[in-house]
């Protein structure tokens, strides 16, 4: 659960530092926190843990897709809204509250957790095989949708930034912090290639509903898949080597 709030963390701080030093847009440097600080533990996480370390460790990586997305609509929505067009805004923690709780992905997992201890539902598990089995396709097309590469050149060092930190210096950073601890172990492995993953699908409707850089957001998205299966293959390697 920690491996996010520290990638997201980090992206704050990083492109709070690209922002002075650079003297980019606001806008565009809170657009680049949200999309480089946070990860697609689900839709691209999902499937390479299973390919990766079987499909036994994927409740680590659903622990740490829960965490991902109550991030992006909690702390994702106060640096959206810091970051927005619209000038004199205030956070609404009411507005913030709200999105945290009725989010479907938080509910689902409340329900799962609360309704098998008061009901026998074994006689579903075929029908939620069958249902969980068109998640993939279903992915794979929303991720396609959000392919872009229609790159603008003055954006590209902007873009740079984002999978850098995204594909290199966050995972790097979670990296160190379980070496300084001493951390080993399949949990930790799993957690951490977690970290390493493609720009969040989702943070697209973010940057889009508080009028930020879209364009370089779904650019980052768009280009940190496909390169993304490339890094994600190496610090595999590096994870089974150091962290067993």
């Amino acid at each position: 659960m920690l491996g996010p709030i520290l990638v997201l963390s980090g992206s704050v701080l990083f492109f709070y530092i690209v922002e002075k030093v650079t003297r980019i847009s606001k806008r565009t440097s809170h657009t680049l926190m949200l999309i480089a600080g946070l990860s697609n533990t689900s839709f691209v996480g999902f499937p390479l843990i299973t390919a990766y370390f079987g499909v036994d460790a994927l409740p680590i990586g659903i622990v740490s897709d829960q965490m991902t997305f109550f991030l992006l609509s909690s702390v994702g929505v106060i640096i959206a809204m810091k970051g927005s067009l619209k000038k004199n805004k205030q956070v609404d923690y009411k507005f913030i509250l709200k999105r945290v709780f009725t989010f479907p992905p938080l509910i689902g997992c409340l329900l799962a957790l609360i309704i098998p201890k008061f009901i026998d539902i074994s006689s579903l598990d075929d029908f939620f095989k069958i249902l969980g089995s068109t998640v993939s396709p279903i992915a794979l097309f929303s991720i396609g949708l959000q392919l872009n590469f229609g790159i603008v050149k003055s954006e590209i060092p902007n873009i740079s930034y984002a999978l850098i930190y995204k594909l290199i210096l966050a995972p790097a950073l979670v990296v160190l912090i379980a070496l300084s601890l001493g951390l080993k172990g399949e949990i930790i492995q799993v957690s951490m290639f977690e970290m390493a993953m493609p720009s969040l699908v989702a943070t697209s409707i973010i940057l889009n509903q508080f009028k930020l850089n879209t364009k370089v957001g779904n650019s980052v998205i768009g280009l940190s898949i496909p390169i993304g299966l490339l890094t994600t293959f190496i610090w595999y390697q590096l994870l089974i080597t150091f962290f067993m």
